[in-house]
């Protein structure tokens, strides 16, 4: 059974006054029952329309806001490459942790080659981070 809802009922109560309405005004020939199937009609029209195009998205926007995000569609969060090319970057230059400055050195210069077809530059990355640790094993099969 369908679960019932306000405008569930609304819509039901439009539908049968207008399909009663509109066999009245057949049997009786009376144009003033023709009228008021018209009207129930564009009643329960405008209504779905209404529903439909101004209040469940009203009712969707007022849910964001009450839920903090109302600032639109969602947009593309997704860093592309040059944003992680300088944050690698930033990695190597902030003298952070060894860890991290050898795995940021190892995939700025694998960005270098692929993205940039730049094998010197990757090269100077490599040779950098092996200058500052020479014991790394991790920069042993590179270059």
């Amino acid at each position: 059974m369908a679960e019932l809802t306000a405008s569930g009922i609304v819509r039901a109560f439009l539908s049968v006054a207008t399909l009663v309405s509109g066999v009245l005004g057949f049997l009786s020939r009376d144009l003033r029952w023709f009228a008021a199937a018209a009207a129930f009609g564009t009643m329960w029209t405008v209504g779905d329309v209404l529903v439909a195009k101004v209040l469940i998205p009203l009712a969707d926007f007022a849910a964001r806001l009450l839920e903090g995000g109302v600032d639109g569609p969602p947009v593309e969060t997704r860093p592309t490459v040059e944003d992680t090319i300088r944050l690698l970057e930033s990695h190597l230059a902030g003298g952070g942790p060894r860890e991290v400055q050898i795995r940021a050195a190892i995939r700025l210069a694998d960005l270098y080659r692929a993205a940039h077809h730049d094998s010197a530059r990757a090269r100077q990355v490599i040779d950098l981070i092996r200058e500052r640790f020479p014991d790394a094993e991790e920069l042993q099969l590179k270059m």
